[in-house]
């Protein structure tokens, strides 16, 4: 259509507006009118528009559409907040209450609560400072008083009050705190007056005068009132009646009764006896103090030699006299007791359950590792040293940790698995945990669980198994599941020929339709079910059978025995297969074994000294006079080489080389070696040159050097002289040198002392092998970065001459 003027133009309901929509725009840089649409005229334009200059009432806004991120933070004032309008729901953990460990410099707003966990102490924050809140009733201070004569302080200490008590001093000496002598009243320092003290009796302790009857006072102190000359000797005396001495004199041998076989007394040394300088009774014979295996006595039973016991001083002891004690294991050589002396059950009981209840009556283990055979149930059992545990193999991943006393409720033993899961022998059950998950015990003991065990009765052979989490273990009931079945109890699923529903029932069915043991006649198809075998006893009834198996096929499988007698033949049978039953000519190569031995008589003949190979292109055999070994050759005894020989790889000598020489005659160079006790190499320098020898005289035509051997810096610095002649070392730290190791006579060399970059290190010898000039060790240069040389020459396994040069610089 014609262009119209805006005005002109017809108006666009806005329901219809897209975006695509163009309107006319004037372009002022361009000075020309351009259309633009809808869609970038509103997507570009708002970006145009100068901020804070659309009124909020011109916004309308629908319920959370503005987004949070579009809210200034601190933009909603507290008056923009209707009464009310936060919920619990909208606070945020800690947003009223504060919990804190340490109370933060600050708090977030006036009022704050803050709760120390540390002590549950309640905080409030007043604007400026955090303050501690009291309870209504609470004890806030404690005051002390010290007017009277015991003072009472008081001291706080944040919630904490310490209350101290003290006494005021004395006035004068010997006070002490009373009341009146007369009467009750206040109490005060004072003297003890004599009434104070309670007069003693015979049953009561207490104040007493002294008045004569063998006491006195001396001065303060009461004394014995007697006295007498003092004496060291024994002496006969005279008492008073209130057995004080009064005289005495030196006691005679006339004063002593003479000792008889019912009294004591006096007595004189006989025979045997003797009194000794310091007036004791001794044996008058001696010998060497010791221990002895044989003695000889004299008359009076004393001891006169001793000796030792030799073979011939022992009697000959029958078995039959030894009624008592025990042997030591360490008697019986090895694989010395013999089957035939070991008693019945002296290695495995026998027992079993009741036909009755089917309980297993466990009998007393002898010694940790004995078997017990339960032969009604054919289960077998070995004694830990605590309770017989069954031999089982089990299936997944349960492990056993070993096992649980109900009756102590510990651990009482632990396997090496148990031990790594952390179960204690003689600790408590541990609590279930992912570390112990599918572990389980075995009740060894009765009596009611507790801890982490269940607090339910326990009994033998009960289990408790670890669920890897949870408070307790899971009990698995053994013992009432094996006390309380009997086979009629136990349900059977009917199915084939078989209709009991019980297995009571189930097995008196089976008995009756059983095949017989003797003779059995089968027709049709016998079908052996999954890993069935045919076991043969043989003609004698002992330990050993024949058993036939097949391995696992893959298809149906026919094996068809001739219509003849004879022997089957396996795979592992000898000297069976004779010639007449092969066909002949039916032996190819690839039926003889790359290994078969075969007879030199059943190859066909060569010339006179020729050998067999294979030949050049290594497809057929032939005989020759020209051996080329590209392998290995293992020749057992002497091998002469009657011209030049080259070797290709590493020969392998297990005796000496001899080389003959020019001449042939009774003179040879034997080339040895010593037995060595790992692989050695020794290496021939690729030059033409003599090798030198020890017992010979050298005279060498080049420089001879060794690596030097940095040694390990340590406070003993370790020298092995096996290990090179010429040895260096940077000292980190004052050191002594070791006494070397592996010394040997003539060995002579170097030892370079470097400090490090701090210097001032010191080296001292230790040992007694170092040898100086004058017999005084050098002083090392301690400048930092230094280096002296110590010259060393063995002159014997424990003697080294050392000199130095120090400051080599």
């Amino acid at each position: 259509m014609a262009d119209l003027k805006i005005s002109e133009l017809q108006a666009l309901a806005g329901a219809a507006l897209v975006a695509a929509d163009v309107v006319p725009v004037v372009d002022v840089g361009a000075s020309e009118t351009k259309k633009l649409t809808i869609g970038d005229l509103v997507a570009n334009g708002v970006t145009l528009i100068a901020d804070d200059t659309i009124p909020g009432a011109k916004i309308l806004f629908e319920a959370g559409g503005i987004a949070t991120a579009d809210i200034a933070d601190a933009a909603i004032t507290t008056a923009k907040v209707a009464a009310g309008g936060i919920t619990a729901a909208k606070l945020g953990n800690e947003s009223t209450v504060d919990l804190v460990t340490t109370l933060p410099s600050s708090g977030a707003f006036t009022g704050q609560l803050a709760l120390d966990t540390d002590d549950n102490f309640l905080y409030c924050w007043n604007g400026s400072a955090w303050v501690s809140l009291k309870a209504a009733g609470s004890i806030n201070a404690v005051t002390g008083d010290t007017a009277g004569t015991i003072n009472i302080t008081a001291t706080t200490n944040g919630s904490s009050v310490a209350v101290a008590a003290t006494i005021d001093g004395t006035s004068a000496a010997n006070q002490f705190m009373a009341g009146p002598t007369s009467a009750g009243g206040t109490v005060a320092y004072r003297t003890i007056d004599g009434s104070d003290i309670p007069v003693a009796t015979t049953s009561a302790k207490g104040g007493v005068i002294v008045n004569g009857a063998g006491l006195r006072l001396d001065s303060n102190t009461i004394a014995v009132d007697n006295d007498v000359s003092a004496s060291t000797t024994h002496h006969v005396v005279t008492y008073s009646a209130k057995g004080l001495i009064t005289g005495g004199r030196v006691l005679a041998a006339a004063d002593l009764p003479a000792a008889t076989s019912t009294a004591k007394g006096a007595v004189i040394p006989g025979t045997g006896l003797v009194v000794d300088t310091n007036d004791n009774i001794n044996h008058s014979n001696s010998v060497a103090a010791g221990t002895y295996t044989k003695v000889t006595v004299d008359a009076q039973g004393h001891i006169t030699t001793g000796a030792t016991l030799v073979a011939s001083d022992i009697p000959v002891i029958e078995a039959s006299k030894v009624t008592s004690g025990t042997f030591g294991s360490a008697l019986f050589a090895n694989d010395s007791i013999t089957a035939s002396k070991l008693a019945d059950q002296s290695v495995t009981k026998f027992g079993g359950a009741s036909a009755t209840d089917n309980v297993v009556t466990f009998p007393a283990g002898d010694f940790k590792g004995q078997f017990f055979f339960d032969e009604k149930n054919e289960d077998l059992y070995v004694f830990t040293g605590q309770s017989f545990l069954p031999i089982t193999v089990i299936s997944g991943n349960l492990v056993n940790a070993g096992t649980y006393n109900a009756n102590t409720n510990l651990v009482g033993s632990v396997t090496t698995a148990g031990s790594a899961a952390g179960f204690t022998a003689g600790g408590a059950l541990p609590s279930p945990a992912t570390g112990n998950l599918n572990y389980y015990v075995v009740v060894s003991d009765s009596g009611t669980g507790s801890g982490t065990a269940p607090a339910v009765s326990l009994a033998p052979p009960d289990m408790l198994i670890s669920l890897g989490a949870g408070s307790t273990f899971q009990l698995i009931d053994v013992s009432n599941a094996i006390a309380g079945q009997t086979a009629a109890n136990i349900s059977v699923v009917a199915t084939g020929g078989i209709t009991a529903t019980d297995v009571q029932a189930a097995l008196q069915g089976l008995d009756t339709g059983k095949i017989g043991a003797a003779s059995p006649t089968f027709t049709g198809t016998v079908l052996l079910g999954q890993n069935a075998v045919l076991a043969f006893e043989g003609s004698a009834n002992d330990q050993y059978e024949t058993t036939i198996t097949v391995v696992n096929a893959t298809a149906d499988r026919t094996i068809t025995f001739p219509n003849v007698s004879g022997n089957v033949v396996t795979t592992g049978d000898t000297g069976t297969v004779t010639s007449a039953m092969l066909t002949d000519a039916t032996i190819v190569n690839a039926d003889v074994s790359a290994t078969a031995e075969i007879a030199v008589s059943k190859l066909a003949n060569g010339t006179a000294r020729q050998l067999l190979q294979t030949d050049s292109g290594g497809n057929s055999v032939e005989f020759t006079s020209n051996v080329d070994v590209p392998g290995t050759l293992d020749v057992t005894g002497v091998a002469t080489f009657d011209s030049t020989s080259l070797f290709v790889g590493n020969p392998t000598f297990n005796g000496s080389l001899i080389f003959e020489g020019a001449t042939p005659d009774a003179h040879e160079l034997t080339l040895s070696v010593a037995d060595p006790s790992a692989d050695v190499t020794v290496t021939i320098p690729a030059s033409t040159t003599t090798l030198a020898g020890l017992a010979v005289a050298q005279n060498y035509t080049k420089a001879q050097r060794g690596t030097p051997v940095a040694l390990t810096d340590a406070a003993t610095v370790a020298v092995d002289l096996s290990l090179g002649n010429n040895f260096s070392v940077t000292l980190g730290g004052n050191r002594s040198l070791g006494d070397p190791t592996n010394v040997t006579a003539g060995q002579s060399g170097v030892i370079v002392v470097t400090q490090d970059g701090t210097g001032s290190r010191t080296l001292a010898y230790a040992g007694t092998k170092y040898k100086f000039a004058g017999g005084t060790a050098p002083t090392l240069t301690t400048t930092a970065a230094a280096v002296d040389v110590l010259a060393y020459y063995c002159e014997s396994a424990t003697r080294i001459t050392v000199t130095s040069l120090l400051n080599v610089s």
